[in-house]
């Protein structure tokens, strides 16, 4: 028995060598199929050259927020909007639109394109509409904003350039409401956009919208040419 108790321990023994064995060469095959410069530790060199690395251009600040990286980036690529020595823009900036009436119901008309003797005596290049103080105007085409300011003569008014057909046509929009709308000089807009709202500001002698069209530089009757180049 003492004979059979050996023979099985002697061959454990062999087995527990051998096994080692074979743990100790996959391991060697292991590592040697790593490259031979790879260490477990990177050294200080190493992360210093990972950490120098820049993913922004090198104009650009570091620490610099992500959003204000690309606004800077897309305005450079956005065309700059200049006016001509008419007012308006280069006509190649804008495709061409259908007409709309300037308020989404129909309103009563006050003063005609056309001379008149009061309240002021002279030629109105425009036509007046009685919609009420309030009533929000409409954009009567797409186009570009061309002027938004407020004067003597216009009270708070906007100016937009379009382009209908062949022509090069701009709507301007009088007397409307202080602070009606917030647009700026260069602004794209369609059509039925709010203009603003109907007031009395300026030379007004009641809330109503004075709307001026000029079709290649001259003023015309806006009904009749909003009539003829309307979407139907």
């Amino acid at each position: 028995m003492v004979t059979g108790r050996t023979t099985r321990t002697s061959a454990l023994r062999r087995a527990l060598i051998a096994g080692s064995g074979l743990l100790s060469v996959g391991g060697l095959l292991a590592f040697s199929a790593l490259p031979a410069n790879l260490t477990m530790t990177p050294s200080e060199e190493a992360v210093g050259s990972v950490q120098a690395q820049s993913f922004v251009s090198a104009d650009i600040e570091p620490g610099a927020k992500a959003l204000e990286v690309i606004g800077a980036v897309e305005a450079e690529a956005m065309p700059t909007l200049a006016l001509g020595a008419n007012g308006l823009f280069d006509p190649k900036l804008l495709t061409s639109t259908k007409l709309r009436y300037p308020f989404d119901q129909q309103s009563k008309l006050t003063d005609g394109f056309g001379y008149r003797s009061a309240p002021v005596a002279g030629f109105h290049n425009a036509q007046d509409f009685d919609a009420g103080n309030g009533a929000s105007i409409r954009i009567i085409g797409d186009g570009i904003v061309v002027k938004s300011t407020f004067n003597d003569w216009c009270g708070f008014g906007l100016q937009v350039q379009h382009k209908v057909g062949g022509d090069e046509v701009s709507s301007l929009y009088c007397h409307m409401q202080t602070g009606s709308h917030s647009y700026e000089v260069g602004d794209r807009v369609k059509a039925g956009d709010e203009a603003g709202r109907v007031g009395n500001t300026g030379q007004s002698f009641g809330a109503h919208l004075h709307l001026v069209l000029r079709v290649n530089g001259e003023p015309v009757d806006p009904l009749p040419y909003i009539s003829a180049n309307s979407a139907g």
